[in-house]
């Protein structure tokens, strides 16, 4: 549902905008000093019937958030509102299906009303809901746009400009190609924009030295064939760079190279070393300060 409706607002170029969210799920934003970021609340109004039953609210903290009506109006691919804002709306818009489901034609899993069920489904909600919300703000639209006439893998800086012009995260760029291992109606995985790549991200532990983040991390290579090195980033938080690259001139060793090239093992999980692949490793261009954070892309390349 949530990849229909992020279909049906967003624009011929596949830009979805916080108002046209707002709009279909019949939802105000209201940006106000709260005590959370951001919150869900409903008002109803006994003088309509059907779906504007009962009108929905999108609470924002001021302090969090300081944008105007203006901004929110004015909010295109060109301009886009803050990657974060965009998020929390979008999250708490998935939450409110929960509570109006007929709206929306779609059917939850019947719950009892015991105390402990109605905890289950408050559980199950919060959990969907940070899963689903990337469908809202990258359409199918835009993400056929992107793979469309493509002939090789997409880059980093092709990524990064996504995020910026979509105005979304990171986080939010790699969960929404996540789903599309679980749900893919348009093919979108066997388009080459799509194939043979991981997309991770890293975080700088210095100035010189970076890690590999195990979560998120998108993987689809053909017939499941992984560069081993990913494997390593199982059961782990961190993976450090230096033991993954060996290249002491690649950024995330040191070096001044956000780009390196190199022969690696591969396989399944079960098979790591089942063949050589030769593949690259390019990073997103950022501020070196420990923390920050930056997506990084592996390829396979023709031998």
């Amino acid at each position: 549902m949530c990849r229909v409706i992020g279909d049906e607002v967003a624009d011929d170029q596949g830009f979805v905008s916080v108002r046209n969210l707002l709009a279909r799920f019949h939802a105000n934003l209201l940006i106000r000093p709260l005590l959370v970021e951001g919150m869900l609340a409903s008002t109803e109004n006994s003088s309509s019937t059907g779906s504007d039953a009962s009108r929905w609210a999108v609470l924002l903290d001021s302090e969090t958030y300081k944008i105007g009506e203006l901004e929110i109006k004015e909010e295109s691919q060109e301009r886009p509102l803050p990657s974060r804002l965009r998020n929390t709306i979008a999250h708490e818009l998935v939450h409110s299906l929960a509570f109006r489901p007929s709206e929306f034609g779609i059917r939850l899993r019947k719950q009892s009303d015991s105390e402990e069920s109605q905890n289950a489904l408050v559980r199950e909600i919060e959990r969907e809901t940070e899963r689903l919300s990337p469908l809202l703000l990258w359409s199918e639209k835009a993400l056929a746009k992107l793979l469309s006439g493509r002939k090789r893998s997409l880059s980093v800086e092709e990524l990064h400009e996504v995020c910026l012009s979509i105005g979304i995260s990171r986080y939010v760029l790699i969960s929404r190609l996540r789903l599309l291992l679980s749900n893919d109606p348009n093919g979108f995985l066997h388009r080459d924009g799509l194939k043979d790549i991981a997309i991770g991200m890293g975080a700088w532990v210095d100035g010189r030295n970076a890690a590999l983040k195990s979560w998120p991390l998108f993987i689809n290579f053909d017939r499941n064939i992984v560069p081993a090195f990913l494997f390593k980033l199982l059961g782990q938080d961190r993976l450090p760079a230096k033991t993954v690259f060996a290249d002491e001139t690649f950024a995330m060793c040191g070096g001044p190279s956000n780009v390196v090239e190199f022969v690696t093992d591969a396989g399944s999980e079960t098979f790591q070393n089942a063949k050589k692949m030769k593949v690259d490793c390019s990073i997103e261009q950022t501020s070196k300060r420990t923390g920050s954070e930056f997506l990084y892309v592996v390829r396979k390349l023709n031998n």
